[in-house]
């Protein structure tokens, strides 16, 4: 506290010179009279830091940046889930097959495998079976195996007479895997058709999610089949 040298009033030193301005404005009073300079360095040392008022355009870009941390935020929450990533080994699994048989992935091991994730309603399946995988294990169906397995994730359940239809009339003659969905969980799969081609170890050297060209497909399977 420090007494005013107009009034005489006790005033908090922080406060003294607005006491001055406003209660006394006609007084001739020096600066030094109210405060010496070692207690105006120690006031403004002591007095607490406010931040810049922000301007109307920076209150606008600030608004930008939220909205487009919001989208990216609520786009990385709601992103579907798309599968596994080359460079990964294909998850292990055991399963009934559409003819009555088992199949044992990692018994494939010693040759490339082409695993595509369809469904029978899946019209971008249809299309892909119908279009290029004939093609495609015309070409490589003796150095490559093809295995397909139903996720049964669209319209009706996909039985084994539905699956056995569907391969007869795409003429897909492969092994086809009944719909597993512990198969599906692990392979992550939300979509289709999802297809990834192994390795002669089983490590994922390409994925493929959607309708995809014959030359992408081949180009991968060639590249299994080099290393």
């Amino acid at each position: 506290m420090k007494k005013c040298p107009v009034c005489g009033v006790s005033v908090k030193v922080e406060n003294l010179e607005r006491h001055v301005r406003n209660q006394h404005p006609r007084a001739q009073v020096e600066r030094e009279q109210i405060l010496t300079e070692a207690e105006r360095t120690e006031v403004h040392r002591s007095a607490p830091r406010t931040r810049p008022a922000m301007t109307r355009r920076g209150k606008m870009i600030a608004a930008a940046v939220a909205i487009v941390l919001i989208i990216v935020i609520v786009a990385l929450a709601f992103r579907p889930n798309v599968g596994l990533s080359v460079g990964q080994i294909a998850p292990d699994f055991t399963a009934t097959t559409s003819d009555d048989g088992t199949v044992h992935l990692n018994s494939l091991r010693g040759r490339p495998v082409f695993l595509e994730f369809m469904d029978v309603d899946c019209i971008h399946c249809l299309n892909e079976a119908q279009n290029v995988l004939p093609t495609l294990y015309a070409t490589y169906s003796s150095r490559v195996t093809f295995l397909s397995v139903d996720v049964d994730i669209l319209g009706s359940p996909d039985t084994k007479d539905r699956i056995n239809t569907f391969r007869t009339q795409t003429g897909n003659s492969w092994t086809f895997v009944l719909p597993n969905a512990p198969i599906t969980q692990s392979y992550g799969i939300t979509s289709t058709p999802t297809m990834y081609v192994l390795d002669r170890n089983g490590v994922i050297v390409g994925a493929f999610f959607g309708e995809t060209p014959y030359p992408d497909l081949a180009a991968s399977l060639d590249r299994a089949l080099q290393g």
